[in-house]
């Protein structure tokens, strides 16, 4: 069986067991047992929506510490382009290009080549796929593991297509390597994330190869050190910055890419949909599967809400970030910034697949009998019908059947529901800080509603 990264962090001292992480997981991949929270990293989709969740900030996000950095020769910062509308508008791109470059990186490599790139490569792509409809993009690294983990038959449909990101570690580790004249493992490709599951994607691609990327940074824990040093160098110079001039960014794309719609947009022909947070992603799948949505060549998909701009390792206000980048796409728009001479140059078709074929993620056992999975089956119908359907969640499961199945797995025990159990009634008063006999607290610790 495969071993998956595990890229969040529960920190047991400060759950509170109000049990929102485990109602919010789309792939009901976390469980709460024995007063602990735990994630099954081979359901995780790494969407970071428990994170939001969860009202104490009990589970977090393991990315890349700064320290790591410091191990390679040459330090490039691969930036997403939700970053230029994390700062207050009177902070230009070219302000945070200087600002990154003072912290300590080396180069400053943005995707407005790449993403050019990319949409070129995606419209030969449906312009030649002969295959079922709809295609889906594989900018997000959060649906295309949703695929894997929870529609496995439509796999095929994710566009086989590196995305941006993993297009600029490539040639960023080729430009410096050749430039400076040093291997290309000196060079570390460092990408400024918005959130868990581009880590986990640098970690882990979901193709299972090597990523071109070495290190994912969180907007967050940069945001600090960086917005410090953009201060220092407006202080020094005295002078504003223009927004656009000196600054490397070319292409609307590039930052339309934070944005929901942003590649649809840049399409411009086919039929289209696009869907943004996980809740209305699964009902247009869902749909999708059940023939009741048809004639669409193509589906983009932003786990987040907003698009990138709304990642959970974010600072600003999305809606705030989103009229910063669109008043950024606005002048360069003005600028009538064409790339497309640009790309004919370098576009190399056919360059830019996975180097390796998409799976689906096996979560059952695949090593079960035939009487092993029946009995499975009949045993997970004899609690279901047992249960309350009330979904209330205080077994430590997102719902009734979810408990159910985790029952027939030997994963979970029928004392678990309250309703069933005296026992764990008891243990609920426990985890809560409940007297048994009024149902009144201790004073000094509040029962939190789970």
């Amino acid at each position: 069986m495969s071993t998956f990264l595990h890229v969040l962090e529960v920190v047991s001292d400060k759950c509170k067991g109000r049990l929102a992480c485990v109602r919010a997981c789309p792939t009901e991949a976390i469980r709460f047992r024995n007063g602990k929270v735990s994630i099954n990293p081979m359901k995780c989709i790494y969407c970071g929506d428990c994170i939001v969740a969860c009202p104490e900030g009990a589970i977090q996000a393991r990315t890349d510490p700064w320290e790591s950095v410091k191990d390679f020769e040459f330090k490039v910062a691969v930036v997403s382009p939700s970053l230029f509308g994390q700062f207050p508008r009177s902070i230009t791109p070219f302000d945070i290009v200087k600002g990154l470059l003072a912290i300590g990186f080396d180069a400053v490599y943005d995707l407005s080549l790449e993403s050019e790139i990319y949409n070129r490569a995606v419209q030969d792509y449906l312009a030649e796929y002969t295959g079922p409809l709809p295609l889906i993009s594989s900018n997000c690294p959060v649906i295309v593991r949703l695929v894997q983990v929870s529609y496995p038959d439509m796999v095929d449909q994710i566009i086989p297509l590196q995305p941006p990101r993993e297009i600029g570690g490539r040639e960023a580790k080729r430009k410096y390597s050749q430039r400076l004249g040093i291997p290309q493992s000196k060079v570390g490709a460092i990408y400024i994330t918005p959130c868990p599951a581009k880590t986990a994607s640098i970690k882990q691609p979901a193709e299972g190869v090597k990523s071109h990327l070495d290190l994912g940074l969180s907007i967050r824990d940069i945001y600090n050190p960086l917005l410090s040093a953009i201060t220092r160098n407006k202080k020094s110079s005295g002078v504003t910055n223009p927004v656009l001039p000196e600054s490397e960014l070319r292409s609307k794309l590039y930052l339309g890419l934070a944005l929901t719609g942003g590649l649809s947009y840049a399409l411009k022909q086919g039929r289209y949909i696009t869907v943004a947070q996980l809740p209305s992603i699964i009902k247009v799948i869902e749909d999708i599967e059940k023939g009741k949505i048809r004639s669409i060549d193509f589906l983009e998909c932003y786990s987040c809400m907003g698009g990138c701009i709304g990642g959970p390792l974010t600072v600003d206000d999305l809606f705030v970030a989103r009229s910063k980048l669109e008043k950024v796409i606005e002048m360069i728009g003005r600028e009538n910034r064409n790339m497309d001479e640009v790309v004919d140059q370098v576009y190399v078709k056919g360059d830019y697949f996975f180097e390796q074929p998409l799976k689906p993620r096996h979560i059952e056992p695949e090593d079960l009998s035939i009487t092993e999975q029946v009995q499975r089956v009949k045993t997970r119908e004899k609690f279901i019908s047992m249960l309350p359907g009330i979904d209330c969640a205080l077994c430590g499961c997102p719902s009734c059947s979810v408990f159910a199945n985790d029952v027939a797995g030997g994963e979970a025990s029928p004392k678990d529901c309250p309703l069933l159990s005296s026992e764990r009634l008891e243990s609920l008063r426990k985890i809560y800080k409940i007297s048994g006999e009024s149902g009144k607290t201790d004073g000094r610790n509040s029962p939190q509603e789970p």
